[in-house]
């Protein structure tokens, strides 16, 4: 889905060096607080600087958390009919090697899986973990060669992108807010309309507009409301449409005091499938119970839970 693409690339672009105060030509209007209306905002690039530096771990520690994943799901037909799914229950045991997070259904409308059926995902997936551990111990130098190459490529691709976003927004802070206590700084996201994107994501985003709420005191992304400006196609609008005003929210809780880890995604959305296809949906998925784990192939899952 669009939007949690979009999430990522704007937790960076809220924390861009470019970000400028508020001031004339920004569409929100600066939030007030009581009590303390007139203190000023912090210093744009220094307030960006303490963001940046504090993002540098979030990947390395969300990599130290299992947690329960609520999911109302997304089918899509053969012939593109879109619609919304079951609602499922999983529980996600994250690694640092790509490919081997393992999300662990644990239960389908609210009806718990047999043993059975959770034993039999666990095997596959302890399987797959030691197939891909003796794939890279029998790895030849130049597959490892290949495969470092790869994925120099795919993070080099993924910087280009955000270098290019950094250009294609308007980042104004704007105000204060409090959310759950902490105090936020609020910032807006606009695409300037005189940018001419030159990768396909920053085609995307150049149609979507955001708000991001940062913590404060900790300098960490708390909340980013995300709004479609203008219909979004892909494969030139016969594969799928989506139109302007879809709207997501991205909502992140601090963890054991220590990281700030996703809460809730609510996505708005409607659009095309297939040229005909109309859909609308309303979806919302929940991470909670988030526990300190460490990934072993002998792990015995579902404890703790």
């Amino acid at each position: 889905m669009i939007f949690r693409f979009v999430a990522a690339l704007i937790v960076l672009l809220a924390v861009s060096p470019a970000i400028t105060e508020g001031r004339g030509g920004s569409r929100s209007a600066p939030a007030q607080m009581a009590g303390q209306p007139d203190r000023p905002l912090p210093d744009p690039e220094a307030f960006a600087a303490e963001v940046r530096a504090r993002l540098q771990s979030d990947r390395a520690l969300l990599s130290q958390y299992t947690y329960i994943e609520r999911r109302e799901e997304i089918s899509v037909s053969k012939l593109g009919k879109v619609e919304e799914g079951p609602v499922k229950l999983y529980e996600v045991y994250p690694s640092r090697e790509p490919g081997n997070t393992y999300k662990r259904l644990i239960a389908v409308d609210g009806v718990p899986l047999t043993p059975e059926e959770l034993e039999k995902q666990d095997t596959k997936h302890r399987e797959d973990v030691l197939r891909e551990m003796e794939k890279r111990q029998n790895e030849s130098p130049d597959d490892r060669a290949k495969r470092v190459r790869k994925e120099a490529k795919e993070r080099a691709e993924e910087q280009a992108v955000f270098d290019e976003i950094f250009q294609l927004y308007d980042i104004r802070l704007v105000g204060r807010d409090v959310l759950e206590g902490e105090t936020m700084v609020i910032a807006t996201l606009d695409p300037k309309r005189d940018y001419d994107p030159r990768t396909g994501a920053g085609k995307m985003l150049k149609k979507v507009r955001a708000r991001a709420w940062i913590s404060e005191a900790d300098y960490q992304i708390a909340r980013i409301e995300a709004e479609v400006i203008d219909d979004v196609t892909y494969g030139w609008g016969i594969l799928a449409r989506l139109h302007e005003g879809t709207r997501a929210e991205f909502v992140r809780r601090k963890v054991n005091g220590e990281v700030w880890l996703p809460a809730k995604e609510i996505i708005h959305a409607s659009g095309r499938s297939l040229l005909f296809r109309k859909f609308k949906l309303d979806t919302e998925t929940t991470y909670s119970d988030y526990r300190k784990f460490e990934v072993s192939t002998g792990e015995t899952y579902g404890q703790g839970h």
